[in-house]
C-alpha cells in the first residue's frame, strides 16, 4: 500500500450556478490521488488533481460524481437527483468547481459551473450515496458507474475512489465513512474520494549521449504476440475499479511523442490495459527517430518481473519504466518497476547496444 497522500479540503463559497428551485445541502468534497505520475500531456500529476484546461479532448483534471439513491447492498445505483448524477468536478487554483446535469436525457452539463456541490432533496427523502471517478466523460451518464465505456488509444488516467466499494477505511478522513446516507435536510456534509489508478503505465525514458543534437522520437505502434494482454476498448467499473469487457486486438497506434534533446531522461509514456505476461507472451513497441524506424523494444516477461518473485505483467496504479540513451546507437540501459506512479531512478545495468 502506497503512504497516505495530503487531502484538498474544499470550503463551501458563494454558488455561481446551482439546481434551480430546489432545496438542498453543501457538500464538501475532499479529493486526493494515490501515488504521483509522470510529467506527460496525458496522465494526471501529482497526488491532487490539476487545474483542467477546459478542453474536452483533454480531460486530465476532471472527475466525475454520482449521487444515487442510498441502497445498504449497493446493487441498483439509480440516480438521487438527474442534476448530480454524473456531474463534472474539476479543480481551479486552489478550489473545486462544478458542472450540473443540464438535460437528463442526454446527460450533458450546464455551461455554468459553480463553486458549491448541492445535494438536492427528493419528495420522498431518501438520502443519497456518492461515487466517484476520474476522467468525466459524458458516456457514463448512460452506463452508469459500473460500466463506463473506454477506447485506450484516447490514453485516459482512468481512476476510482476507493470509497465507491465499502466497506473501507478511507485514508483521507477515518471519521468519514462510506459516503452514504447522505441527508440533503442535514448540515455539515462531507464527502472523501480518494482516487486509485486502473491502468497501468509504461514509460520509455531518452536520453542524449553526446548534445547538442535533436530527435523527434514517436512511439509509432505497440503489437503483441498472441496471448499477450492488449486492448483496445472495454468497460470501466468505478465502483470496483476493474476493466472489463476487453476487446483484444493485435495492435495499437498511438503516435505519443517528444523531442529528445537533452542528457537528462524525457519520458514517452503509455496507458496500457493491465495485464499477465505469459513465458512466450510480447509486446513490441517500435519507435521512429526523426522519421528513421529504431529495431522495436520488446517486453517480455523478464522486464516485467516484480519484486515478489511471483508477479510477471501489468499491474493496475504500477509505472514499468526503460531507460535508453541515445547517440549513433540506442543504448538499453536497464529497466525498474515502481508502485508509486513516480520517475523511478536509472538502474546501474550494462548497456546493450540497439543500432538506428
Amino acid at each position: 500500500m502506497l503512504s497516505v497522500v495530503a487531502v484538498l479540503l474544499v470550503t463551501a463559497s458563494a454558488c455561481t450556478k446551482q439546481p434551480a428551485g430546489e432545496q438542498g445541502a453543501v457538500v464538501d468534497v475532499r479529493t486526493a490521488i494515490e501515488g504521483a505520475t509522470a510529467d506527460t500531456k496525458t496522465i494526471v500529476t501529482g497526488t491532487d488533481f490539476p487545474s483542467w484546461n477546459g478542453r474536452a479532448d483533454e480531460p486530465a483534471g476532471t472527475f466525475g460524481i454520482f449521487s444515487c439513491v442510498h441502497e445498504d447492498v449497493p446493487s441498483e445505483y439509480a440516480a438521487h437527483k438527474p442534476a448530480t448524477y454524473n456531474m463534472r468536478g474539476y479543480k481551479s487554483g486552489s478550489s473545486l468547481r462544478y458542472h450540473y446535469v443540464a438535460t437528463a436525457g442526454s446527460g450533458t452539463l450546464e455551461g455554468e459551473y459553480s463553486n458549491r456541490f448541492i445535494l438536492t432533496q427528493r419528495k420522498d427523502d431518501k438520502t443519497a450515496d456518492l461515487y466517484a471517478y476520474a476522467p468525466w466523460t459524458v458516456d457514463a451518464w448512460a452506463s452508469g458507474p459500473t460500466a463506463i465505456p473506454f477506447e485506450t488509444i484516447k490514453q485516459y488516467d482512468w481512476m476510482y475512489a476507493v470509497e465507491n466499494d465499502r466497506p473501507y477505511l478511507t485514508p483521507i478522513d477515518a471519521n468519514d465513512r462510506e459516503n452514504s446516507g447522505l441527508d440533503p435536510a442535514g448540515t455539515d456534509l462531507k464527502a472523501s474520494f480518494y482516487f486509485r489508478h486502473a491502468m497501468a503505465q509504461v514509460r520509455f525514458e531518452f536520453r542524449l549521449l553526446n548534445t547538442p543534437t535533436d530527435y523527434l522520437v514517436r512511439l509509432a505502434s505497440v503489437t503483441r504476440s498472441s496471448g499477450a494482454p492488449l486492448y483496445s476498448a472495454g468497460t470501466f467499473n468505478a465502483i470496483t475499479g476493474a476493466l472489463e469487457n476487453l476487446e483484444e486486438t493485435d495492435s495499437l497506434t498511438p503516435d505519443l511523442h517528444e523531442w529528445i534533446r537533452s542528457t537528462s531522461p524525457t519520458a514517452i509514456s503509455i496507458l496500457l490495459v493491465p495485464g499477465e505476461i505469459g513465458p512466450t507472451d510480447e509486446l513490441t513497441f517500435t519507435f521512429t527517430a526523426n522519421g528513421q524506424t529504431l529495431t522495436p523494444f520488446v517486453l517480455t516477461r523478464d522486464r516485467v518481473a516484480h519484486g515478489d518473485g511471483v508477479t510477471f505483467g501489468l499491474q493496475p496504479g504500477y509505472i514499468y519504466t526503460y531507460h535508453f540513451t541515445m547517440d549513433n546507437y540506442v543504448f538499453f540501459d536497464g529497466f525498474s518497476v515502481s508502485t508509486d506512479w513516480t520517475t523511478p531512478a536509472s538502474p546501474d545495468d550494462d548497456l546493450n547496444p540497439i543500432h538506428i
